[in-house]
């Protein structure tokens, strides 16, 4: 729902110019994630008085309606002062998970705001229990990523084997970006001596690595659907380094590659003079 759409016939901080007070969700809601549950904070923030004696008196209470449309999970939350804690349990949700947050009235009250708009001014409004007060606005987050190690590639992209293949291949279906290698060249890739060989990250990294994550990013508009794709949206909207980048301008997108792989290519010239030295030393 839509709650800066939406007509009201009293007035509601938050929607449009109906009551001249300051209201937001701040500082940011925080999501914590443990083994079994997610753990969410909300911190209710605004300056209107008639709202806050209503809150003190009991007849409003801070609200959050949590919905997942994946799993067809919904629960409401209430709280009596401006922060808010719950927990979801992990397995209830899957994917996008939205959160809407109000006041609502907890009774039946004659209600009028000293903040109002003019065109409220000298009318009282008869409102029911569960009418809306104020509207914090919404935010969202998805369940299926692993919030805790999306700096890794690992996190939205994988090497696989396909033993179908005589070169190499790059499946964008999949909830990875997968990079799928012939058997034979998968064997050598999962041989001990380089895969488990950190100082040779890099130069996966900066060959087959940022190949795969280029023709991904190239193809991002069709296929945001997919997890991987989610994972990297959410880091080009919450990595400072990110943030000026847009991916619908094209001629940022080899930069973006690089900084999600975090300068490969200046990684792969200290990884290989870090190789030469170390055979050097060794001779």
């Amino acid at each position: 729902m839509k709650f800066t759409e939406i007509s009201f016939p009293h007035p509601v901080l938050g929607v449009l110019d109906a009551i001249d007070s300051k209201i937001s969700l701040f500082p940011e809601p925080e999501i914590k994630s443990n083994v079994d549950f997610y753990h969410i904070t909300i911190f209710f923030n605004h300056d209107n008085n008639d709202l806050l004696e209503l809150i003190k008196i009991g007849s409003a209470e801070y609200f959050c309606d949590v919905t997942c449309s994946n799993t067809l999970y919904r629960k409401i939350f209430t709280s009596k002062d401006g922060r808010m804690e719950f927990e979801i349990a992990k397995k209830a949700v899957r994917g996008r998970v939205e959160f809407t947050c109000l006041i609502l009235t907890t009774v039946d009250i004659d209600y009028t705001n000293t903040n109002s708009h003019v065109d409220y001014y000298s009318y009282i409004f008869k409102l029911d229990q569960g009418d809306v007060l104020a509207y914090f606005g919404e935010f969202d987050f998805d369940a299926d990523i692993v919030y805790e190690k999306l700096k890794a590639v690992t996190s939205f992209m994988e090497v696989v084997e396909n033993e179908n293949l005589t070169f190499p291949y790059i499946d964008l279906k999949k909830s990875k970006i997968e990079i799928q290698l012939p058997s034979q060249s998968f064997k050598i890739y999962c041989n001990d001596l380089i895969s488990q060989e950190i100082k040779y990250s890099p130069i996966f990294h900066s060959s087959f690595v940022l190949n795969a994550l280029l023709i991904a990013l190239y193809n991002f508009d069709s296929h945001r659907d997919f997890l991987w794709a989610r994972v990297i949206e959410y880091r080009l909207k919450n990595d400072f380094d990110l943030l000026a980048l847009s991916i619908q301008e094209v001629e940022n997108i080899p930069e973006i590659a690089q900084k999600l792989l975090g300068n490969p290519f200046n990684r792969l010239l200290e990884g290989l003079l870090q190789i030469s030295e170390s055979t050097i030393e060794n001779e």
